[in-house]
């Protein structure tokens, strides 16, 4: 029977030190791109919360698997790329989102569609968000796409003190998801 321990082993995962769980970087495009290329203009009516990209030449796209274990999970971040979760296998996961309008809303993350649990999902850059694997005697093991490829320089855990005072009502969110 697969377990996480397997699945560590087998992919060759590390932990993810400053996210949780585990991962590993399966895919990194050849193809380089400029970030500023794909400047999405929807945001700037926000001034006060608009976020600038220094000129940086990124891959494509990059792959990782990601795996969460019991009671992990995947701390608040937000990266400067969409990032699209993929499902492979073991329990569904719930992705928290908080989105531009600061309405908080749960994905499900899974292989039961007649759940409504999705495959895949997009988080659009950006976005703070977080994920829980829903069984906490199992784990899950996912995908990461990000588009144009991730960079450290492009990812922002969240910051306890800071997102509570820009999102008060979710302080139950910020308080159980940040480190």
């Amino acid at each position: 029977m697969i377990d996480a321990e397997f699945i560590i082993k087998k992919l060759e995962l590390e932990k993810h030190i400053h996210e949780g769980g585990y991962f590993k970087e399966s895919y990194r495009s050849p193809d380089m791109i400029s970030n500023n290329k794909f400047h999405n203009k929807k945001h700037e009516h926000k001034i006060s919360e608009m976020i600038t990209y220094p000129e940086k030449i990124r891959p494509a796209s990059t792959l990782i698997y990601y795996l969460l274990v019991g009671t992990q999970y995947s701390a608040i971040h937000r990266v400067k790329s969409d990032e699209i979760w993929h499902f492979y296998l073991g329990s569904p996961v719930t992705i928290h989102i908080i989105n531009e309008e600061r309405i908080s809303q749960r994905v499900q993350l899974g292989n039961n569609l007649e759940n409504d649990e999705n495959l895949h999902y997009v988080v659009t850059k950006d976005t703070w968000f977080c994920a829980e694997i829903n069984n906490k005697t199992s784990f899950a093991l996912m995908g990461c796409t990000v588009s144009p490829g991730f960079d450290f320089d492009d990812f922002e855990l969240g910051n306890r003190d800071k997102l509570l005072l820009q999102y008060p009502q979710h302080e139950d969110l910020i308080e159980r998801f940040t480190k």
